[in-house]
């Protein structure tokens, strides 16, 4: 936004709170520094288009604008009413303070962040002693450090973070706020064209990293579950605003982990032949079958073909037992393990999954159709759950679709990035801070913003152009800047913060509900006490529509913590999932992060030499896969902790650019992997660029998806892929010709 804008819009913010009538257009043309009427029609026809702009601007602002008339006159005009305006007075003790403060650092994309952030400004303005800041609390004056919000909430070195980057997330907390109904269209996993969606939403819920949308589908007649990352176009609003009513006793989390759940009745058994050393995970999944081939769990003897005929287990392998619900998604797992790993039963898992690797092979009836017209079982679901070591660019880490992730620009967003984080809010909550705190130095006050002292510097020399009608040194902002220390000394109106926006209040109480969610929180009577502070000024229960649901904390996370606020070194038994190799690693530990819920360790490893992170659910054994070392934690100077923003994965300058084509039934893959760019097939398929170091990751999801996925490039990764499918084939007596 231009400087001289910012400076019409904070006049024409002072002027209409100093009125206590109605000012109409031409009014205001003449009183506001900064528009300019003109006296023919063309002039005055771009004063008041300028004005209709600035007018919206505000009102997305959340400043109220009030229309009305007074009663001599019959054109419209307008004001701010003050009470409308100010933040109503929200006292919080220091520890409900630094609770809010703890809860806003748990949004990791800018849709919320930026809300949440926006709020601790206004209520810090309004005498809070809050900070943007995680680890530090700020006094009075901003300039002496305490005790910060992790050490009292018991959360030092935890960083839960929560992102909501699916282009959908704006538009369906849009219509939530405004109960309205919208119209989606959302592709279910192996549909290959999206269907359209009439739903009234009921809300959203992050539930295990991803978000979901509860709610009535109108067309159906019924409450339905859908995930956002399924939303395949534009959601649109249908109907008048205050037309949809959520239910009473409507529970969000329930609606959502029925949808994810699956029914024990439907659970059955695989018997695999896994080679040695290898198939580490399904280790942990499964059981080994006794050396005299007598299974427990079937109370008799089992026949490792299951009476098929086909080849059994190998000298070189072992045979498990295995549960699981869904064979496509089984069938999809195994494949992925190449020659690794060989199905002994049930015949019809066994069968899809020779029908995957021969469409890899190029024997299956997919072999060498374009995407568009590739059939096949749908697969729809996580990547196992013991992903690897992410920073070796294990497939844990997917893009964001912000241009470092999959094109979403077929996905049109219904709002705009909200104004609440530009540097007109920002001055808006400024005034009254400065105010609430005179003689603050300069880096103190740009530290509390999160901006640089020059910022704050041309903050101030802005403000001080601004103010009532009449230009004259007693109408203007009056700020005394001495010394590097700052005093407001006339704000004109604006002594007071502007109210929570809903934007706002959503962002720093949802995240504040879902940290007092957390077991073993101390402290959390603080915290609920200050969202009940919150709920009751803004009026309203905005968690109710709103959810997010951590992962608990667990045995190894609590052994980590308190290795992490001891200072000391961990042995780690580790899966690198990517490459199935079981690792022994020292790591210096130096924080812990939930991501796209999950929890991580990131930590100098003396194996690698470098930082990495670590999967928790990846360690083998649990909290017997951790051993605290003697040895103080020493990670060297140069170690530091990444910079998350763009997700986890950060292609290296040697990394492999794969060319790949998914059919619609592997959509899913886009995001769950770290893909670059992502291209619209006819057919609802996708051309998908993905970077790998090495290729033993890539090689198992393509294995595993058959049929569904086409390497298209680089050679020679086509020609590796299409070797390992006939290498594992070999298992099944079922070689392809060779290749090349």
């Amino acid at each position: 936004m231009s400087r001289r804008r910012l400076e019409r819009l904070l006049n024409l913010t002072m002027c209409l709170m100093a009125t206590s009538r109605f000012l109409t257009v031409s009014e205001i043309g003449d009183m506001v520094e900064g528009y300019e009427p003109g006296h023919d029609d063309d002039a005055h026809e771009a004063f008041r288009r300028m004005f209709e702009r600035d007018k919206q601007y505000l009102r997305d602002l959340g400043i109220p604008l009030e229309t009305g008339q007074d009663g001599y006159g019959d054109e419209v005009g307008y004001r701010i009413r003050r009470d409308d305006y100010a933040l109503p007075e929200i006292r919080l003790s220091p520890d409900e303070a630094a609770a809010l403060a703890l809860a806003a650092r748990l949004w990791s994309t800018a849709s919320l962040a930026a809300p949440a952030a926006s709020a601790l400004r206004k209520l810090s303005a309004g005498g809070a002693a809050t900070s943007p800041g995680l680890g530090t609390r700020a006094t009075g004056d901003g300039t002496a450090p305490g005790p910060g919000p992790a050490e009292l909430f018991g959360l030092d070195g935890l960083e839960p973070r929560v992102d909501a980057a699916e282009p959908a997330f704006e538009p369906c907390l849009a219509a939530l706020q405004e109960r309205r109904a919208i119209r989606f269209p959302y592709r279910k996993p192996g549909e290959p064209e999206a269907a359209d969606r009439l739903v009234e939403p009921w809300g959203v819920l992050s539930w295990r990293g991803r978000w979901y949308l509860a709610g009535h589908d109108r067309r159906r007649g019924a409450p339905r579950v859908f995930r956002l990352s399924r939303v395949a176009g534009p959601v649109r609003p249908v109907g008048p605003a205050g037309a949809v009513t959520v239910p009473a006793g409507v529970d969000l989390r329930s609606m959502v982990t029925m949808s994810t759940s699956s029914s024990p009745d439907r659970v059955r058994t695989a018997t695999l032949a896994v080679r040695v050393g290898a198939g580490h995970a399904l280790r942990r999944r499964g059981r080994p079958l006794p050396a005299d081939g007598s299974d427990a769990a079937t109370r008799g003897p089992v026949t490792p073909a299951a009476g098929d005929g086909q080849p059994g287990a190998g000298s070189d392998m072992d045979v498990l037992r295995i549960g699981f619900v869904d064979p496509e998604r089984m069938a999809r797992w195994v494949a992925g393990y190449g020659a690794d790993v060989v199905v002994l039963g049930p015949p019809d898992l066994r069968a899809e999954v020779v029908r995957r690797l021969s469409a890899v092979a190029g024997e299956g009836p997919s072999a060498g159709v374009a995407p568009d017209t590739l059939g096949g079982p749908a697969g729809d679901g996580p990547v196992p759950s013991t992903a690897g070591d992410l920073t070796g660019r294990d497939p844990a880490g997917r893009r964001r679709p912000d241009g470092t992730g999959p094109d979403r620009s077929a996905v049109g967003r219904a709002r705009q990035d909200s104004p609440s984080d530009d540097r007109l809010s920002r001055l808006l909550a400024l005034v009254p801070w400065l105010r609430a705190r005179p003689g603050v130095s300069v880096d103190a006050a740009a530290a509390a913003f999160g901006i640089t002292a020059r910022q704050l510097r041309d903050d101030l020399e802005l403000l001080f152009l601004c103010g009532l009608p009449g230009g004259a040194p007693g109408d203007l902002i009056d700020i005394s800047y001495e010394g590097g220390q700052i005093t407001v000394v006339d704000p004109q109106t604006l002594d007071r913060p502007l109210r929570l926006t809903v934007d706002e209040a959503t962002a720093l109480v949802v995240a504040a509900r879902a940290l007092a969610d957390l077991p073993g929180l101390a402290g959390r009577e603080a915290l609920e006490q200050a969202v009940t502070r919150i709920e009751r000024a803004i009026g309203s229960r905005p968690a109710d529509q709103v959810g997010v649901q951590l992962d608990p904390p667990n045995e190894v996370l609590t052994l980590l913590q308190r290795a992490l606020r001891d200072g000391r070194r961990v042995h780690l038994r580790y899966l690198v999932w990517s490459r199935d190799e079981l690792t022994e690693r020292d790591v210096d530990p130096m924080r812990l992060l939930s991501l796209d819920g999950h929890w991580y360790l990131e930590g100098w490893c003396h194996r690698a030499e470098a930082t990495r992170m670590f999967r928790l659910d990846s360690i083998v054994g649990g909290a017997a896969g951790v051993t605290v070392l003697a040895a103080a934690a020493s990670p060297p100077p140069t170690a530091a902790v990444r910079d998350l923003s763009a997700g986890v994965f950060t292609p290296g300058p040697g990394d492999l650019l794969a060319i790949v084509d998914l059919a619609a039934a592997a959509r899913w893959a886009a995001d769950h992997y770290p893909v670059e760019t992502a291209d619209e097939l006819p057919g609802g398929g996708l051309r998908v660029t993905l970077y790998a170091t090495g290729t033993a990751w890539l090689r198992r999801l393509l294995l595993g998806l058959g049929g569904d996925a086409r390497v298209v490039g680089p050679p020679a990764l086509v020609t590796e892929i299409h070797a390992a499918a006939g290498k594992a084939l070999a298992g099944y007596d079922a070689a392809p010709p060779p290749v090349g």
